[in-house]
């Protein structure tokens, strides 16, 4: 009788523990979003960090991540705070939060937002945080202001972040299908890594949120002989440097908004990212220009 019942837990438990792995084995989630325009910051990184142009404002967006315990009682109980860095933690809510339910946000199972403001060393900041909920993880947006003003000054920048959000599964953020080779007609091929400096915000690190400086840093497009991009700053993270072996694919997964695939007609450069925003510029000889920027091919591996 004993050895029954220790057969049922056991074989009970063995039962649960296969299933919580194969949950934990399952890919996450990926938000896709379009960055906040007139914003600069550090795409494409954990969280993905953008700040305004005059640093009164920031919008940190965290990937999907799993998460234990009931989504809706956690964000009512804590706003989800434990899951941002440190340094952009809460300190001192002023009053309790403004609870937003049943947000809508395309391909999540649930979603939910709060508006609070934070004492942060006598300073007052106007904040707004939503949490989107599918598959067993969560991601955030946290949207973090100098006062009321800068609030709604910033507000059309994170309107737009807002209305470009979009949770899809790991396989379909991966399979945007590649354009037939691309070519710059008698330019030759136009796959290579592009380069060009630009003012870049740096957030201070122990500072208060959207304190920082600027400084000249590298921004970079890495196009492909068939059809695909990755942007960003300094330059790729390719295996020993060789952009050869960039991961593409990888990229599309964990950052859509700076991957996708693009086209090649009369000069014209098209790029469109996973995230959905369409991008034109111009390539000519060795030049790409996007963004009223000039990037320069690197004679790079």
């Amino acid at each position: 009788m004993r050895q029954g019942i220790r057969c049922a837990i056991n074989c009970g438990l063995f039962g649960l523990l296969l299933a919580a792995g194969g949950a934990l084995a399952q890919p996450l989630p990926v938000l896709q979003f379009d960055p906040p325009k007139g914003f600069t910051g550090s795409l494409g990184k954990d969280p993905s960090a953008h700040v305004s142009m005059n640093g009164d404002a920031m919008i940190n967006i965290y990937p999907f991540r799993r998460l234990n315990g009931p989504f809706a009682e956690q964000f009512r109980r804590t706003l989800l705070k434990e899951l941002l860095v440190p340094d952009a933690q809460e300190v001192r809510v002023v009053a309790p939060p403004e609870i937003m339910d049943k947000v809508p946000v395309v391909g999540a199972e649930s979603s939910l937002a709060a508006r609070f403001v934070e004492n942060r060393s006598g300073a007052a900041r106007y904040r707004l945080r939503l949490a989107i909920y599918s598959a067993g993880a969560v991601a955030l947006v946290d949207y973090n202001t100098a006062g009321a003003e800068a609030y709604q000054r910033n507000w059309p920048a994170l309107a737009g972040v807002l209305d470009s959000l979009k949770v899809v599964n790991a396989g379909a953020a991966a399979q945007a299908k590649p354009a037939a080779k691309a070519k710059a007609g008698a330019t030759g091929s136009v796959d290579g890594l592009y380069l060009a400096n630009t003012q870049r915000f740096y957030p201070r690190v122990g500072g208060a949120p959207g304190s920082g400086d600027w400084r000249i840093a590298t921004r970079y497009y890495l196009l492909s002989a068939d059809g695909r991009f990755h942007r960003g700053y300094d330059l790729p993270p390719a295996p020993g440097g060789d952009i050869r072996k960039f991961d593409y694919a990888k990229a599309a997964r964990e950052d859509a908004a700076n991957t996708g695939t693009f086209t090649v007609k009369g000069g014209k450069v098209m790029l469109r990212t996973g995230g959905g925003e369409t991008v034109e510029g111009s390539v000519s000889g060795e030049e790409l220009a996007i963004d009223n920027m000039k990037f320069k091919k690197a004679a790079l591996k």
